[in-house]
C-alpha cells in the first residue's frame, strides 16, 4: 500500500509518496508558504497524485501545533504558522480528493515512525524530541502514543526553563524552545557582537565551536547545558526507557553529541539513554504516511 505523507513545519514542508515499509518513492520539499498554507498543502497533494506510477490509498499530514486527531483539525498553532489555528485540514483534504486522511502533531508522527521503523523499535516507553524551528515531542507510553486529554501532550518546548526569560511566541517567557532550537541559536548568534557582520547559519554554529571559535563554543555550551537540563527533568518525571532526538538540528550532531552525553552524566543519577533519530528529518513525514496506511487499512476492513 502506498500513501502520501506530508510534514508541515514553520520553515519547510516535505511531501512524499511512501510505501508500507516506509520507503520514500517520490519527494517534494518547499519553503513553507505561511500566508497560503492550505493552498500549498492541496497543491502538493495534487502534484503527487499526478504520478500515475503509484496508487495512493491514504494521506497522512503531520503539522506543528496542537491537533484534534479525531476530527483532523488544528486546535492551536503558534505564530510560526499564522492563520493555521482552527483549520479543518482533514475535512478539506478528504472533500477535495476523496482519500482517507489522518492529521496529527508532527512530533507525534515522528515518534510513531521511530517506533515502527526507526531507532525505537520494540521500545515501549520513550520520548522522541524534535528540535527544529521550535521544540516538540511525541510521547510513547506502553507502546501507544500519549496525546493527552486535549491533544496537548508533548508540548515540551513550552516548559518554562528560565522564569521571565526570552519572550516566546506562545505568549509566555523563558520557554525551553527559546534556548534549544534553531530559533534560539539564531537569537544567540544575533546577540553576540562578534557575529554581527557575518552570515552564520544556526546549523553552522556547531562546526565553528568544533573548530574552537570562542564565541561559538560559548553558544554551543549554553545550548548543551539547557538541552541536558530539560532531558534530565523529563526523565525524573517519567523514568523512560530512552530518548530519541531528531529534527533539523540533529544533522549537526556529530559535532555535539558526545558533549551532550557527557553533560547528562554529570547532572543526573537516573539511568538515561539517548539515541539519534534513525529517520532524521524525514520522521514526521514518514510517521504521517505510516499512520495513513494503518487508517486506510482499517477503513478498507470496515467496508469489506
Amino acid at each position: 500500500m502506498n500513501t502520501i505523507g506530508i510534514d508541515i513545519g514553520g520553515t519547510k514542508v516535505k511531501a512524499g509518496i511512501i510505501n508500507h515499509e516506509g520507503q520514500i518513492l517520490s519527494l517534494i520539499e518547499e519553503q513553507t508558504n505561511k500566508q497560503e498554507l492550505m493552498n500549498q498543502l492541496l497543491s502538493l497533494i495534487e502534484r503527487l497524485l499526478h504520478n500515475d506510477d503509484f496508487k495512493i490509498e491514504g494521506i497522512g499530514i503531520a503539522t506543528a501545533g496542537r491537533v484534534d486527531v479525531e476530527n483532523g483539525s488544528v486546535l492551536y498553532a503558534t505564530s510560526n504558522l499564522p492563520g493555521w489555528t482552527g483549520i479543518k485540514v482533514k475535512e478539506m483534504v478528504e472533500e477535495r480528493f476523496s482519500i482517507p486522511t489522518v492529521v496529527d502533531n508532527d512530533a507525534n508522527c515522528a515518534a510513531y515512525a521511530e517506533m515502527e521503523i526507526g531507532s525505537a523499535i520494540q521500545v515501549e516507553n520513550f520520548i522522541c524530541i524534535t528540535i527544529g524551528t521550535g521544540v516538540g515531542a511525541g510521547i510513547i507510553l506502553n507502546g501507544n502514543l500519549h496525546r493527552g486529554k486535549n491533544g496537548g501532550a508533548g508540548e515540551i518546548g513550552h516548559m518554562v526553563l528560565i522564569p521571565n526569560g526570552r519572550q516566546c511566541n506562545c505568549g509566555k517567557r523563558g520557554c525551553w524552545e527559546q534556548y534549544v532550537s534553531g530559533t534560539a541559536l539564531t537569537l544567540d548568534i544575533k546577540e553576540e557582537s562578534t557575529f554581527l557582520n557575518q552570515t552564520i547559519l544556526p546549523e553552522n554554529i556547531f562546526k565553528h565551536a568544533y573548530d574552537s571559535n570562542p564565541i561559538a563554543v560559548k553558544i554551543v555550551e549554553r545550548f548543551i547545558d539547557n538541552l541536558a537540563v530539560g532531558i534530565a527533568s523529563l526523565q525524573d518525571i517519567l523514568d523512560l526507557d530512552c530518548f530519541v532526538l531528531g529534527g533539523g538540528v540533529i544533522d549537526s550532531s556529530p559535532y555535539w553529541w558526545d558533549q551532550l552525553v557527557n553533560k547528562l552524566k554529570t547532572i543526573t543519577n537516573q539511568s538515561l539513554i539517548i539515541r539519534k533519530a534513525k529517520l532524521k528529518n524525514n520522521a514526521g513525514m514518514l510517521g504521517a504516511a505510516l499512520m495513513a496506511c494503518t487508517y486506510a487499512t482499517m477503513k478498507l476492513k470496515v467496508k469489506g
